[in-house]
C-alpha cells in the first residue's frame, strides 16, 4: 500500500540521517524503494550560519545513502527565507555527485521566514507531473521541511493543502525552538514525523527525548484463522480526523498484511463511524490482498462525529448477513479502531453484536477511553482490548491481537517485513546498542 511504502521511505531517511552504518540488509531494502522526496530548507535569519552549515552536511549524509535515479528515488531541493529559491527539481534526474555539488553550492540567505508561502511553492512547483512527480504512478510523495519552526506567515492552511495533495510531510527541527508550529505542519503521528537535528545526537527518533534503540521484527503470518469474516470499524474524531486517520489506516493495513485474504479464507469488510455509519466495503468486495490494500490507501477520512454504537449495529444488521456474503460457518470478528469517545452509547450495541456470535476487539488511539473500549470488546479484556496503540507499540500490539485472532499461534516466517513503523524493518532481528558517545557532525 502507498501509505506503507511512504512510512518505510521516511524510516530509511531517518536512519540515513542518523549516521549509522546501514549494513547489507538495509541497502537491500533501500534498493527496492521508489519515492519522490523534496527537501525544503529554511535559510532565514533565525537559523544562523552555523546551523545552515550543519543542515548542508545533514542533507549530504541523507543523499549519499539514497538510491537515486529516474526509476528509483527522485530528489528535489529548495530553500527559502522571505522568497522561495529552487535549487534542483525532481525531473532533473542528475547523478548523486551532481546533487551533492549543488548542496555544497547553497549559500545562507538570511532574511524573514515565510514558511507557509514556501510550502505552497513546493506543492505547485515541485509536486506536479510536469515537474517530475510520479504521484500518478502511486509513487510515495514526501516533503522534508528543515526549519526552527518560527514563521512570519500562516503555516496551517498551506500545510493542510500540501498534506491534502497526497504528500507526507516530515519535519526536521533545528534546535526544536517551536515544537507546536512543527506539529501544525507535519503529517501525523508527530512523534514519528517530527525529528530533531542535533550535532551531539545522531539517533533522530523522538520519544523520551533520548536516543532510542533501533530494532526490527519478523513477519507474522496468521495461518490458523481459517475461514473468518472480519469487519473493521474505523472511527476518527471529526475535527482532528485528518490528523489520526492515516494512523488508523496504517494499523489496519498492518493487521491485514498478516492475514490470508481470499474468498475461501479471510474476508474483510470496512465500516466508518461518523455521524452516520458508512459501509465502505462489504465482505465480498475484495478477492485478494493487493486489491484490499489499494482500496485502503485511497480511503478518505469521514468527518462529522463518531457514533460507534450505530456503526456496531450496522455491522451486526448489515455486514454479517448472508445476503451481503457473510458466511454462516465462518468465524465473525469485528475490530474497532478509534481515537475518540463515541458520541452515542456503545454498550447495548456491542452486547448485541457479541450475542450474535461475533468476537469484538477494541483498539484505542490517542483520546479513546479505556472503559468504553472494554464495554465494546469481548472478554477477557486482556485479550481483546488494546487501549494505547501508537507507532512505537504497533508491532507488539498487532502480534498480540493476531495471537488472539488466530485459532492457532501465528507462525514466524523468515521473510522480513517490508516496512517498520519505528525505524527500519530491513535489519536482522536484533537490538542495536543505544547511542552513547557520538562525535559531532562537521559544521
Amino acid at each position: 500500500a502507498l501509505q506503507r511504502r511512504a512510512v518505510m521511505l521516511v524510516d530509511v531517511l531517518a536512519l540515513q540521517s542518523s549516521g549509522e552504518d546501514p549494513g547489507e540488509e538495509l541497502l537491500k531494502c533501500e534498493n527496492d524503494l521508489v519515492g519522490d522526496i523534496v527537501f525544503l530548507v529554511d535559510s532565514s535569519g533565525s537559523i544562523g550560519s552555523e546551523n545552515f552549515d550543519l543542515i548542508k552536511e545533514f542533507l549530504k549524509s541523507i543523499i549519499k545513502g539514497l538510491d537515486i535515479g529516474p526509476q528509483k528515488i527522485r530528489v528535489g531541493l529548495a530553500q527559502y527565507s522571505r522568497k522561495f529559491h529552487p535549487e534542483f527539481g525532481l525531473k532533473d534526474n542528475e547523478d548523486k555527485e551532481s546533487l551533492l555539488n549543488k548542496v555544497n553550492q547553497m549559500y545562507y540567505r538570511k532574511g524573514k521566514t515565510w514558511t507557509g508561502e514556501a510550502l505552497d511553492s513546493i506543492r505547485t512547483r515541485y509536486f506536479t507531473e510536469l515537474e517530475g512527480s510520479r504521484a500518478g504512478e502511486r509513487v510515495p510523495q514526501i516533503a522534508v521541511l528543515i526549519t526552527d519552526g518560527g514563521s512570519s506567515d500562516n503555516v496551517e492552511e498551506p500545510a493542510w493543502r500540501l498534506r491534502n495533495h497526497g504528500v507526507l510531510v516530515f519535519c526536521i527541527g533545528v534546535e526544536m525552538k517551536n515544537q507546536t508550529k512543527l506539529e501544525t505542519i507535519a503529517s501525523p503521528p508527530h512523534h514519528h514525523n517530527i525529528l530533531p537535528i542535533k550535532p551531539e545526537c545522531r539517533c533522530v527518533f523522538m520519544g523520551e527525548r533520548d536516543c532510542e534503540m533501533l530494532w526490527a521484527f519478523k513477519e507474522w503470518k496468521c495461518e490458523g484463522a481459517g475461514a473468518a469474516d472480519v469487519v473493521f470499524i474505523l472511527s476518527d474524531s471529526g475535527g482532528s480526523g485528518e490528523d489520526d486517520f492515516p494512523f488508523l489506516l496504517v494499523f489496519l493495513d498492518f493487521i491485514i498484511n498478516s492475514l490470508e485474504i481470499g474468498q475461501a479464507k479471510v474476508r474483510v469488510g470496512i465500516v466508518t463511524a461518523s455521524h452516520v455509519p458508512r459501509v465502505e466495503a462489504h465482505l465480498n468486495t475484495f478477492h485478494g490482498k493487493a486489491e484490499l490494500e489499494h482500496f485502503i490507501s485511497l480511503l478518505p477520512p469521514r468527518q462529522g462525529g463518531a457514533k460507534i454504537g450505530a456503526a456496531l449495529n450496522s455491522t451486526r444488521e448489515v455486514m454479517f448477513r448472508e445476503r451481503n456474503r457473510g458466511r454462516r460457518n465462518a468465524r465473525k470478528v469485528a475490530i474497532v479502531i478509534t481515537d475518540t469517545k463515541s458520541q452515542d452509547s456503545v454498550s447495548e450495541a456491542a452486547s448485541s453484536l457479541r450475542r450474535a456470535g461475533t468476537t469484538v476487539y477494541a483498539v484505542g488511539v490517542k483520546d479513546a477511553e479505556r472503559t468504553e473500549l472494554e464495554e465494546m470488546a469481548s472478554h477477557p479484556s486482556s485479550r481483546h482490548v488494546f487501549p494505547r496503540a501508537d507507532f512505537s507499540s504497533l508491532v507488539a500490539e498487532t502480534q498480540t491481537l493476531l495471537r488472539s485472532l488466530c485459532s492457532e499461534e501465528p507462525s514466524t516466517s523468515t521473510t522480513l517485513m517490508p516496512w517498520s513503523p519505528s525505524v527500519t524493518a530491513c535489519w536482522q532481528r536484533s537490538v542495536l546498542p543505544q547511542v552513547s558517545s557520538v562525535p559531532n557532525l562537521p559544521s
